[in-house]
């Protein structure tokens, strides 16, 4: 009995030892399959997967610096905006994934098949864009359904805005996405989801603009996240701009010429160069054409004639009338031909050569000396003088005062303007001078041709007494600026120089001068100027003579160009101004009223 007992508990030990045994032999052949299995047959496999478990560097892209005005008004700032795009590398059939994507948001038959072509060529890891700025909608449709979609990647950016565009348009120019041909330029690649300048001062200084990028070291598995963060670089934003300009006188200006259909304006401090003021028309809203623009308003401005994208005060080239004929008086005052009081007998036209070269007054100025030339715009003083001191005296006068040359206004594409001479004419146009050439360019026609910021600096030379202060749109104060003296004395007699600026004070305030109409009130400010008309079509001798002619009604186009420079006090000069109106009409019916109202409004600002 004892014995059966003993014997059937050790055969149930056995069994639960035996089935334990065999439990065990299982587990081993499973795990030893497994390991065969990842270890031999599946190795390369794991081993694939263990490298993609792996150090990644990610970039942090900066913050585009901001552009503010003199006074620290923002008037270039960033809001958050997201694009999406797609890593070709991470998917296995990209006409699969887009197809699945176009049914979670709207993507065009076209753009998918262009999203497809740019995946196939893009490199390893590479990223292709598919939709930019994104709306709240997409992006709340995508954010929910990403993870369904392999490959696509939300990436956020600073999208432009212009608080005040209607004012700044055409010296802030906008930012847009880089081609590739911009995607060569070194600092640029990197940063290849980012907006750059495309125009205007977010062009000219991008590069200090767009910041430097930074970076995130991190670990992914093979699926693509982050495990972990090994090592962060943070970025740093763009570097801030502050303009010279002001925000009032910008809206003083924009009230002075928005009933016009085209034209410019510039102001300046000629003590320091600042720009205070400039402005072209037509405008254009550079909100609505950066980054996603829209394509009917970007047609409509690319298509308009009148070209608003071109910044008339750097761009556009006008004959300067006869604003120019105080750079032919100084030509002979300098070189001894005249003096103040060289006078001749104008009785409304002169012969010269076979031709007859008529003055603007049909009857004539009679006895005029150089201050009544300036005065009262003669014409026939003026071709006088030019078959006096010939056509490189003028030349070189003109150079002294910066026409026919860049300012260096920190603005891109600022055109040259021409100042011809007898090289230029037989370099360009193999063609002799003719000397009936020098008197048209003596009155500011003929080939000459200027820029209304150009005949700014002319002017605030005049107003400097001969010192040549370079024009700048940055604050005095700000680090671009070069720390130097940034001027320099032109080589002209002062003397010579305050006939020209008593002359010019004569303009505006004596009864008979071509701007007397805008004499400001002693008791605040007196001002000193120059009006032009610069003619666009030519005028027959029957027309000239014709009084009809004369009354009659021209066409736009027909009219004249308006012009006026000056500079305010007379006595203390603290700014100057450009003023010129496309096919205005006289100098002084049109840009010289803009040019005092302009003035007494920064007076009264107490700038």
């Amino acid at each position: 009995m004892f014995f059966e007992e003993k014997r059937n508990q050790f055969r149930s030990f056995t069994r639960r030892a035996l089935f334990l045994m065999f439990f065990k032999l299982l587990v081993f052949i499973v795990v030893g399959f497994r390991l065969y299995k990842i270890q031999i047959k599946e190795s390369s496999k794991y081993n694939t997967l263990s490298n993609k478990n792996s150090v990644t560097l990610k970039i942090i892209y900066p913050t585009r610096g901001i552009i503010l005005d003199r006074k620290n008004n923002i008037i270039a700032n960033n809001k958050i905006s997201y694009d999406l795009y797609i890593v070709p590398e991470e998917v296995k059939n990209i006409n699969e994934v887009i197809k699945k994507l176009s049914s979670i948001i709207k993507i065009s038959f076209k753009h998918q098949k262009k999203i497809v072509e740019l995946s196939n060529q893009a490199k390893k890891f590479e990223i292709v864009k598919i939709v930019d700025d994104l709306n709240w909608k997409q992006l709340e449709t995508i954010e929910a359904n990403i993870y369904l979609v392999s490959g696509l990647h939300l990436i956020p950016r600073n999208k432009r805005e212009y608080p005040y565009s209607e004012y700044f348009s055409h010296i802030l120019g906008y930012t847009g996405q880089p081609n590739q041909k911009d995607l060569e330029t070194p600092y640029i690649k990197p940063l290849r989801t980012l907006d750059i300048g495309r125009t205007g001062i977010e062009k000219y200084f991008n590069e200090k603009l767009i910041g430097i990028p930074g970076s995130r070291e991190v670990e992914i598995n093979a699926f693509g996240r982050e495990i972990r963060e090994i090592k962060k670089t943070n970025s740093i934003q763009g570097t801030k701009i502050h303009l010279s300009l002001d925000l009032n006188v910008q809206k003083i200006i924009y009230e002075e010429l928005k009933d016009f259909i085209s034209g410019s304006v510039v102001v300046s401090n000629v003590n320091t160069g600042e720009i205070l003021g400039m402005m072209s028309i037509p405008l254009y809203d550079p909100n609505k054409i950066i980054s996603k623009p829209n394509l009917e308003y970007w047609n409509e401005v690319i298509n308009n004639p009148l070209s608003p994208l071109n910044n008339r005060v750097t761009q556009g080239l006008y004959a300067p009338g006869s604003t120019f004929k105080m750079i032919v008086a100084l030509a002979g005052l300098e070189k001894g031909i005249i003096d103040r009081n060289h006078s001749i007998f104008c009785e409304g036209k002169i012969e010269y050569g076979d031709r007859i070269y008529h003055c603007w007054k049909t009857k004539g100025h009679g006895e005029v000396n150089l201050t009544k030339g300036i005065k009262e715009s003669c014409d026939c003083y003026f071709y006088d003088l030019a078959k006096k001191i010939g056509i490189e005296n003028i030349y070189i006068m003109a150079k002294k005062f910066g026409l026919g040359e860049s300012t260096n206004i920190q603005l891109p594409s600022e055109k040259k303007g021409l100042i011809p001479n007898k090289k230029w004419k037989k370099n360009n146009l193999n063609e002799s001078w003719f000397k009936g050439e020098t008197l048209i360019s003596a009155i500011g026609q003929g080939y000459v041709l200027t820029t209304p910021i150009q005949l700014l600096l002319m002017t605030s030379i005049i107003a400097n007494n001969g010192r040549k202060i370079n024009l700048t749109l940055l604050k005095n104060n700000d680090e671009f600026l070069p720390k130097e003296d940034n001027s320099n004395e032109i080589l002209i007699n002062k003397k010579n120089l305050k006939i020209i600026k008593d002359s010019m004070f004569k303009v505006v305030n004596e009864i008979g001068g071509t701007a007397y109409s805008i004499r400001s009130n002693p008791d605040e400010y007196l001002l000193s100027g120059k009006t032009g008309t610069s003619q666009v079509k030519k005028i027959t001798l029957e027309e000239r003579e014709s009084e009809d002619f004369r009354k009659k009604e021209k066409a736009r186009e027909d009219k004249d160009h308006s012009l006026f420079v000056g500079f305010m006090p007379s006595n203390k000069p603290k700014y100057a101004i450009s003023v010129v109106i496309d096919h205005g009409g006289s100098g002084s019916s049109t840009a010289a009223p803009i040019a005092k109202n302009i003035f007494n409004k920064i007076y009264r600002l107490g700038l």
